[in-house]
């Protein structure tokens, strides 16, 4: 009888360690309806089984039978995934075993109506993170991808729009989840029937472990449309990767902290110029502690959202666009039209001089662990200047806070105008109004006197305000 030399059995050990690791990983998608059924079921179904197929990495098995949640059946998948509703007829042994298997490692979804299943069963409840409580929006939604980083969700970064059912809950808690995506409120009537009072906080995704399992959820999935949506689809193939540990993404909850500004810690983006006024049309920025839930995004700054990582700035109870979050430091504008409240003493303890905004800047969900305030008194510009740009024949300074704007032809030019000397030369003001196409950037362009010596000081001025730099052509 021959045998196999040392080398022979590790080449074959490896062979077949390749094999088996090069399988992909089995799903049993539940669609079980025992209380509303969703006329989506039959597409997601298709949709899931061939975004596995084309991954290579899982196979998607479908089923309406209940009676495949036992221990022996669910030892051959690596997730489960419901789509389900009511009251599943699951027996105690069942209910151990599905708990067991995801303890166990394995990974765990629900879409849209798994969170309206099992309402008698509490374990239930703690596994899949909360209760359906309503939906009391069927529109189109802006939604704040609060995680950038996990790979389920970085895709949607920072934020996009979407039409479906918009599901409120009860029993979440961040203490407890990780969230992936929250509702923009800035987008939904927030006094339309059947809202839970007193909130903001409506998370649509989120992640969790579970034992030794992972655990994921997302509140769409209502219509076709949102199960075809590419975007959504590239969602659930990565949160499939996820739960069955092919890809790796954080699921730590982040539990709301408070928020604190540092001292003298609102300022001019431009400048970083601390100041307690704030102007219409400016870029303002924030400085200090636990502004996000620790995640750190940068939107477009030409179409900014209200909403960004999970957090957000209110002037006078109304959202501003914000630019760019991090832990330490917020990026807002202060929109032209944002009108402040003028000042009545008597309700203000005598803290008020003249027209003022209260700014409000929530994080994780708000509330008040959440939140952190402050009075900003209402001037008519707080301008500082970003950088300037030179030739022999023009300089341009990039500025914000200039102050208002009034049409003139196809730009809005600066009610309050500019001066400016070059080598101590009066300089002629060319434009002096908003940067086309972005929002809070002002542009002032300034003639270059004729006959300088280079390089030359510029004095630029605007009211009380004075900046100087050299000026030196290339």
């Amino acid at each position: 009888m021959k045998t196999m030399s040392g080398a022979r059995v590790a080449a074959v050990a490896l062979l077949v360690a390749g094999a088996l690791f090069g399988q992909p990983k089995r799903i049993l998608y539940l669609t079980t309806s025992a209380g509303f059924r969703h006329d989506s079921i039959p597409v997601s179904v298709r949709v899931l089984t061939n975004l596995a197929a084309q991954s290579g990495k899982l196979v998607v098995d479908q089923t309406e039978d209940v009676s495949v949640l036992n221990a022996a059946s669910l030892s051959s998948y690596d997730a489960l995934l419901f789509f389900t509703s009511g009251e599943l007829p699951l027996s105690d042994d069942q209910k151990s075993d599905l708990l067991n298997f995801i303890r166990s490692g394995k990974g765990f979804g629900g879409a849209h109506s798994a969170t309206d299943t099992l309402y008698t069963w509490p374990a239930y409840g703690d596994l899949i993170g909360a209760r359906f409580n309503g939906h009391p929006w069927t529109q189109s939604v802006s939604i704040d991808v609060e995680d950038p980083d996990h790979p389920a969700v970085s895709h949607l970064k920072p934020s996009f729009k979407i039409l479906d059912e918009i599901y409120q809950f009860s029993g979440f808690s961040r203490s407890l989840n990780r969230v992936l995506l929250t509702l923009d409120t800035h987008s939904v009537d927030l006094t339309a029937p059947g809202v839970n009072p007193g909130t903001e906080d409506f998370p649509l995704a989120w992640c969790r472990t579970y034992g030794r399992g992972r655990v994921f959820y997302t509140a769409l999935g209502h219509f076709d449309s949102t199960w075809l949506d590419p975007r959504f689809q590239q969602m659930m193939l990565q949160a499939m990767l996820w739960l069955t540990g092919q890809i790796d993404g954080d699921a730590s909850p982040r539990p709301p902290k408070q928020p604190t500004l540092a001292a003298n810690g609102i300022a001019n983006s431009a400048s970083f110029q601390p100041r307690m006024t704030i102007a219409p049309g400016a870029l303002l920025t924030l400085f200090g502690q636990n502004l996000t839930a620790g995640s750190t995004l940068a939107a477009d700054a030409r179409t900014p959202p209200y909403k960004l990582a999970g957090t957000t700035v209110k002037l006078n109870a109304s959202a501003i666009p914000l630019l760019y979050v991090s832990p330490a430091q917020v990026n807002a504008y202060v929109p032209l039209d944002a009108a402040p409240r003028q000042c009545t003493p008597p309700l203000l303890f005598g803290l008020c001089d003249g027209p003022y905004f209260w700014l409000d800047l929530s994080s994780a969900g708000g509330g008040p662990a959440g939140a952190v305030s402050a009075q900003l008194t209402a001037v008519q510009a707080t301008p500082g200047v970003f950088t300037l740009t030179a030739s022999r024949s023009l300089v341009t300074l990039w500025a914000t806070g200039l102050g208002p704007v009034q049409p003139s032809g196809d730009f809005q030019i600066t009610v309050l105008q500019p001066s400016a000397t070059i080598g101590g030369i009066d300089a002629r003001i060319l434009f002096s109004g908003l940067a086309p196409g972005w929002l809070g950037l002002y542009q002032v362009n300034v003639e270059m006197p004729q006959n300088l010596t280079f390089p030359a000081m510029l004095d630029f001025r605007l009211g009380s305000f004075q900046q100087f730099a050299w000026v030196n052509p290339q």
